[in-house]
């Protein structure tokens, strides 16, 4: 008998109450016991009735399978022997697991039967090699179904159980890369690689050689099916009046509601023509390149009078074509991840060196620019100025460009802004960033003074940035040795140093695969709390999918992930792996996290991460409106409970947060979140420290 395949009757099932079956039920508590009040009809069921009884207006697998969820949730440490009544031994084959679920139980210890499995948790399951939330799931499902069967002695083997689950896990694993990568037109690409250490045998190497000559041409995987045909088949199939309604959908005609998202499943056509293309686009592109790459895109779909790319537009929210750019998943989640890559390169003062960002981003030049120029940032003397809130932001900008100090009217002149010069100087006055000389008044960085060495290296940037990538080493050692009165030894030590290196006598930059490692103190939206960081990010529609979530940088540092590498993080949901093996980290699908707190798109939540491995994901503490403004800002940078952080060390608790330990003054902590680009908390934190004298703010000091 299948613990899946049909329904249970009477007599197959417990007369014992849910309760007396489930002790973990009763430990459940009362403040969700709406979830369980939602699985079947009658009230507090799990106290009233038993299985059997629950049999006759439930189906018990179905039932099982969302009580799997509650007890992964709430009691991923409680043993299965604990929170179940069951001494019945069954051999596990009988359990009918899917083979990755099969395999996470056959890598336990003394596994022929059940009775190794009722002695771990869920949290054990997740621990094991290999194992996904899915498996855990299924597993624990299975372990509840066994628990309300009145003979568990009564379920057999089913006689095409595999003898080896993870040998025929690994037929299928290997078959759905091999066309993934026949998508990708890979077809040659090795599907495995086998480390070997030194001093195998000849018949070893020989062996892991041919292992690693299995590509996907070696299995029978057939050639990308066409999606025109695909569509055009299927509008055929269609009634006349849902035909004109998808037509019409299409072509935007009449009262057609085109707001209801859809999505091409992968595994048809037209999907899978789609995954492929997002891998290209990811996350924006020029739509003319991609039509020249792809000209099926323009091919018409029979029936609905319009080319690939337009239905594709309209009837999958994936994917976005709009104001000449093709986009993924639109352009505003676009704009964001390129606001992100930049700020993986921008200066304290969010200026950006294009040349840094396009030797891992492979956008066309003039394509690169035209983009940027949609996302608002600007171009200043060769390099990117991302959008600044205050006149002081965009000033700061201007002097590390120039590298050099200049009047507040020449400054005011390179702005290229309509600014009254007395306000100018009052802002930049009341701003510690910069420095203004009694003699002449020439306005300057005060990190030209601290940090000599940023100052050199930006300097080394422009020199080389302008020789089109490669400039003479003698010619950057005269350069720099006018500029900052250093010796020419050491000028020719920066020079061959961090983000440059020295070739045939010429300064060039370093070859780059990923984006440099920034410090969390300078990452936006990243708090330290304790001895944790907590990520604020906004959940889109590609989260609530299962898409990989890109990730800052410093991330990866926290957790010890070095580029090129992928770490797997402990959590109470499993396993959750971090990829760095493109130019930025990645972390993989955070679905099921999303699902078990409740969080809907456009909202709000903290990713934390531990310098132990551990990862969690934390909701949003939200506030009303009224609420103060200290308190809400807390809750932004990471605290759950704000409340109860003492007034008398609240100022600490923001300067913590950003790397600022001891410092108190509110002025300084306000100024150092202005300098993170934090506008949301700025604006709090400026409604509870800043008082309004003579039409100006000023921080309270």
């Amino acid at each position: 008998m299948s613990l899946w395949s049909r329904a249970f009757s009477v007599e197959e099932l417990d007369d014992r109450t849910w309760l007396e079956l489930m002790p973990w039920l009763d430990r459940y508590g009362s403040a969700r016991t709406a979830a369980l009040t939602a699985l079947a009809p009658t009230p507090a069921w799990w106290e009233s009735q038993s299985p059997a009884q629950t049999a006759a207006e439930t189906r018990i697998p179905e039932l099982c399978a969302e009580l799997s969820r509650i007890y992964v949730t709430d009691h991923p440490e409680l043993r299965f022997a604990d929170g179940l009544i069951r001494t019945v031994e069954v051999v596990v084959d009988a359990l009918d697991l899917g083979m990755s679920a099969a395999t996470i139980v056959a890598r336990l210890p003394h596994a022929p039967t059940t009775a190794e499995l009722f002695s771990r948790s869920p949290a054990d399951l997740f621990d094991v090699r290999g194992a996904d939330s899915d498996a855990v799931y299924e597993i624990v499902c299975a372990a509840l179904v066994l628990t309300v069967l009145r003979d568990p002695a009564t379920l057999v083997p089913e006689e095409s159980a595999a003898p080896v689950p993870a040998l025929a896990l690994l037929v299928d694993d290997l078959a759905a890369v091999a066309r993934w990568q026949t998508l990708c037109g890979q077809r040659d690409r090795p599907l495995l690689s086998v480390g070997l250490g030194a001093g195998a045998p000849e018949e070893i190497q020989e062996a892991v050689a041919r292992i690693g000559a299995v590509a996907a041409r070696d299995l029978p995987v057939g050639v990308p099916a066409d999606p025109v045909a695909e569509l055009a088949d299927y509008v055929a199939s269609l009634p006349a009046a849902e035909r004109e309604t998808l037509r019409r959908r299409i072509h935007d005609e009449g009262d057609v509601d085109v707001s209801q998202p859809s999505t091409f499943p992968f595994g048809t056509a037209a999907g899978d023509f789609l995954a492929v293309l997002r891998t290209d686009v990811r996350p924006v592109a020029s739509f003319d390149r991609i039509v020249r790459d792809r000209p099926v895109l323009a091919q018409v779909v029979p029936g609905l009078d319009a080319p690939l790319w337009k239905v594709l537009d309209r009837l999958d929210d994936r994917c976005t074509v709009a104001d000449g750019w093709i986009a993924v998943p639109d352009l505003a989640e676009a704009q964001k991840q390129t606001r992100a890559l930049l700020g993986e390169f921008e200066s304290a003062n969010a200026v950006v060196q294009p040349a840094e960002v396009t030797a891992i981003w492979h956008l066309p030049a003039d394509e690169f620019e035209s983009w940027l120029t949609h996302c608002g940032a600007t171009m200043f003397d060769g390099r990117i100025l991302t959008p600044q809130d205050t006149v002081a932001g965009r000033a700061a900008q201007i002097l590390e460009v120039v590298g050099d100090p200049l009047s507040v009217e020449t400054l005011v002149a390179r702005m290229d802004a309509n600014i009254d010069i007395h306000s100018v100087v009052e802002e930049l006055s009341d701003d510690d960033r910069f420095t203004v000389t009694e003699d002449d008044g020439l306005w300057g960085l005060l990190e030209w003074e601290t940090d000599p060495v940023t100052a050199v290296g930006r300097r080394i940037a422009r020199l080389v940035d302008g020789a089109a990538g490669s400039i003479e080493l003698d010619k950057v050692a005269e350069a720099l040795v006018q500029r900052f009165s250093i010796s020419d030894a050491s000028a020719r030590i920066f020079a061959a140093s961090g983000d440059f290196e020295v070739v045939d006598e010429c300064v060039r930059r370093r070859r780059r695969t990923h984006v440099p490692a920034l410090p969390p103190e300078r990452t936006k939206r990243l708090y330290r709390l304790d001895e944790h960081w907590r990520l604020r990010i906004p959940v889109t529609r590609d989260h609530m999918r299962g898409a990989e979530v890109p990730l800052p940088s410093a991330v990866a540092g926290i957790v010890g992930c070095d580029p090129g590498a992928e770490k797997v993080l402990k959590s109470r949901l499993g396993p959750q792996i971090l990829r760095w093996t493109g130019p930025i980290p990645h972390l993989a699908s955070v679905r099921r996290y999303l699902d078990e707190i409740g969080i809907d798109e456009y909202g709000e939540l903290f990713f934390e991460f531990r310098s132990d491995g551990r990862f969690d994901v934390l909701p949003l503490r939200t506030f009303a409106s009224n609420a103060d403004p200290l308190r809400k800002a807390l809750a932004l940078i990471g605290y759950t409970t704000p409340e109860v952080v003492p007034e008398e060390g609240i100022a600490a608790a923001f300067a913590t947060a950003i790397g600022l330990t001891g410092e108190t003054r509110p002025r300084r902590i306000l100024s150092a979140y202005r300098a993170r680009h934090e506008a949301e908390v700025v604006s709090l934190l400026e409604s509870a420290w800043v008082r309004i004298p003579s039409g100006q703010d000023r921080p309270r000091s």
